[in-house]
């Protein structure tokens, strides 16, 4: 019996709902295996795994689906976001855009009743409630690393100097190339960091919750004191991380995450790693989220640190989505209609693929609820 399927029109408009969701944010290389899908379905003629990679993800002719997964591991990708798009954003669509597991088609069913998700509302609401309230002004304190520049447009940046005045430390490391004299310069942004900024606020302006933008270079406490804070970046980098990091269980080092108080089941530390599987380049990195009162009463700050930038990317992508916000605040014990606490901590792990170090998955792999800190406004 042949699948009933909405006519062109409604699958288009589904499809294009699908890809400007929340849920495929930034993800360009799943996006363009989805839609390659969706028109191979529509031709009758579902495409091969090679197929896949070269046509959808630009590999080589020489691709070799035996030594490079990156089919299995997108279109697995792609099944979650599916699945989760419609038990939250999506919950009430008339129809369901789906894939079978082991097969390389899409297919279209009638929704046997919308609403229906078994997702709990309101988890996005609470985790954001200081910032959603309306009664304090938000702002999301992003950094600009610092590169050093000569006359002949060479670029230059040290992975451990953001102070202006290192001009001369870093001409010296150059001097027997022949390059310089140097200046510093603020040409450049971390992608990974731009993408959870334009979640983040993405997230906002759905909710009809107003935000800015600052850079930390050009903003002081003074301009901060009375507003809900969003901090993304390192401590290298972001002088406000610097300034507040510190008696957390979890803080951000220059090469790796510190655990200076591990539970059991935890590491002392945390480092990011690239592995090879097959020929896909895979990476795992870390990153932490940490809430805590802010500067005024009513305020709060939280931060996203991480020491790359698609680990902030990754971890702030995750809290604007509701169900893995749910599922966060059901691991850390906050249950439904419960307040989420004043101070806490999350460790996240994003793992990435290929060449563009994409995220294909965040995950809260340890979270700790705080005691309240006496006196810890600044």
């Amino acid at each position: 019996m042949a699948e009933r399927e909405p006519p062109a029109q409604v699958q288009q408009q589904l499809i294009n709902r699908v890809l400007s969701s929340r849920q495929f944010a930034h993800a360009h290389m799943l996006k363009r295996v989805l839609l390659y899908l969706v028109d191979c379905s529509r031709r009758g003629n579902p495409p091969k795994e090679y197929e896949i990679a070269v046509h959808a993800l630009g590999r080589a002719e020489s691709f070799d689906p035996r030594t490079d997964p990156i089919v299995r591991v997108s279109v697995a990708s792609i099944r979650n976001r599916l699945a989760a798009y419609f038990a939250t954003e999506g919950r009430d669509e008339a129809w369901r855009l789906w894939i079978p597991k082991g097969q390389y088609r899409v297919v279209f069913e009638e929704a046997v009743e919308a609403g229906t998700s078994e997702v709990s509302p309101g988890a996005l609401a609470r985790f954001w409630a200081p910032y959603f309230s309306g009664r304090s002004a938000n702002i999301i304190v992003y950094t600009e690393p610092l590169f050093f520049r000569d006359n002949r447009g060479h670029f230059f940046r040290d992975w451990y100097v953001n102070d202006p005045g290192a001009a001369e430390r870093v001409e010296q490391k150059l001097e027997a190339s022949g390059l310089g004299p140097f200046e510093p310069a603020y040409h450049y942004l971390s992608s990974g960091e731009v993408h959870c900024l334009l979640s983040l606020s993405r997230l906002f302006h759905e909710s009809g919750v107003p935000v800015e933008t600052r850079s930390c270079r050009i903003t002081s406490w003074n301009d901060l004191r009375h507003a809900n804070l969003i901090l993304l970046g390192s401590p290298r980098t972001n002088p406000f991380l610097s300034s507040l990091q510190g008696e957390e269980p979890w803080i951000v080092q220059p090469d790796c995450i510190q655990n200076r108080d591990p539970l059991p089941g935890e590491q002392a530390t945390y480092r990011g790693s690239r592995r090879l599987d097959g020929k896909l380049a895979r990476r795992t990195e870390y990153a932490v989220v940490t809430r805590r009162p802010g500067l005024s009463p009513g305020c709060a700050i939280t931060w996203i640190a991480a020491n790359h930038g698609r680990a902030i990317e990754g971890a702030g992508h995750l809290l604007t989505l509701e169900d893995q916000v749910q599922r966060l605040l059901a691991g850390m014990g906050v249950w439904a209609d419960a307040q989420v606490p004043e101070r806490f901590q999350l460790l996240m792990q994003v793992e990435m693929i290929d060449l563009s170090d994409e995220v294909v998955q965040a995950t809260c792999v340890s979270s700790r609820v705080l005691a309240p800190a006496p006196g810890a406004r600044l």
